[in-house]
């Protein structure tokens, strides 16, 4: 039983904090495949949670405010839409599991991609990708030690 809460809250941590749970997930003492199961279901369980979160935030935002004020923007705000269109859909899908974080990123997909029937499949091919590059590192360099 203390195994089953052990696993769930390393998949919990790779939904919210995606690099640092393979690291994570070796140091419990777990081998590649069990290392990239979790912190594969755990990242995508939290990707499809921040992005319907971030789709009914959008919808919600949008309709109560009906754009009557002149928009300003912040430093932070432009860097995203800078972001977004220098990379695009691509850039996003491939950084935000390294980068910005699953929950940021799910949050971004879902404003900017919501609408595109490409970007779960997307998202989660490279939420996998990205689970076996680290997890393997991981376990390569906790060998080393």
């Amino acid at each position: 039983m203390t195994n089953f809460f052990k696993i769930l809250g390393l998949a919990v941590f790779s939904g919210l904090k995606f690099f640092l749970a393979p690291a994570s997930t070796v140091l419990a003492g777990y081998n590649l495949i069990e290392t990239m199961a979790i912190t594969s279901i755990g990242g995508i369980v939290g990707f499809l949670i921040f992005l319907k979160f971030g789709i009914l935030i959008h919808k919600t935002f949008m309709a109560f405010f009906k754009r009557k004020e002149k928009r300003l923007f912040s430093k932070k705000s432009r860097m995203i839409v800078n972001f977004k269109n220098k990379y695009g859909f691509w850039g996003l899908a491939i950084f935000t599991p390294i980068l910005f974080g699953i929950p940021l990123g799910s949050i971004l997909a879902s404003a900017f991609f919501g609408h595109q029937k490409r970007t779960i499949p997307v998202f989660i091919l490279f939420i996998i990708l990205w689970s076996g590059i680290l997890s393997y590192y991981s376990i390569y360099f906790k060998t080393l030690w």
